[in-house]
């Protein structure tokens, strides 16, 4: 199977010279908030874990603004419609996307993902993982989270109860991205696993390590 490469070039960029059990029919939210110019995103793939890690098998697994139909250049890139309202989605709605934010700007919340895994088809031989990671962009601008004023992450379930709260400025400042935990669903039980791990590739770096 061929590797999974996204265009990481959003248009109007410069050009180049813990685990807890939860209940059946849970739902998650997803909330990223942060202050000033920077952009930071949120991105979520929807992966089989067959015991030999999680990977995902298609473009249509990978929620991300990466994966936006677009134009940069010349070139029509991304896989993903975007919605009237800037929002964008992955298997049938079983994962959505808000209208990307290309700054820390808007009302509290700037990003968010919603995922309900009650919409996701089991898998044979396997569990479903869904990596939940955020990122700074460009990834090759310099910039860490440290040099992002209050970058906060929050992960909820849908009685409101918070599974995780992360300070991405202070508990991960000196990387571009974080993969703050994964959702999993094995034969209707749906667990949170907290994974809080920072790296400083790109996001084409992430998917080679999930396809």
């Amino acid at each position: 199977m061929a590797d999974l490469t996204l265009n990481l070039t959003k248009p109007g960029d410069t050009a180049k010279k813990l685990s807890l059990n939860l209940t059946k029919g849970e739902r998650f939210t997803v909330r990223l908030a942060w202050e000033g110019q920077t952009d930071i995103d949120l991105h979520a793939l929807v992966c089989v874990n067959s015991g030999a890690g999680a990977k995902a098998s298609s473009f249509d697994d990978i929620l991300s603004t990466y994966n936006v139909r677009r134009r940069i250049g010349m070139q029509e890139v991304g896989t993903l419609a975007k919605k009237s309202d800037g929002s964008f989605e992955i298997h049938g709605g079983a994962l959505v996307h808000s209208p990307d934010a290309t700054d820390g700007d808007q009302a509290d919340i700037d990003e968010w993902i919603l995922v309900d895994p009650g919409k996701l088809a089991p898998v044979q031989g396997g569990v479903i993982e869904i990596p939940l990671v955020t990122m700074v962009h460009p990834q090759d601008g310099g910039r860490r989270f440290r040099d992002v004023k209050n970058a906060v992450v929050t992960i909820e379930n849908s009685s409101g109860a918070q599974l995780m709260r992360v300070s991405l400025s202070t508990q991960f400042g000196e990387f571009v991205g974080v993969q703050m935990g994964s959702i999993m669903i094995d034969h209707g039980s749906t667990n949170f696993h907290a994974v809080g791990v920072g790296f400083n590739g790109d996001f084409n770096t992430v998917l080679a390590h999930f396809s």
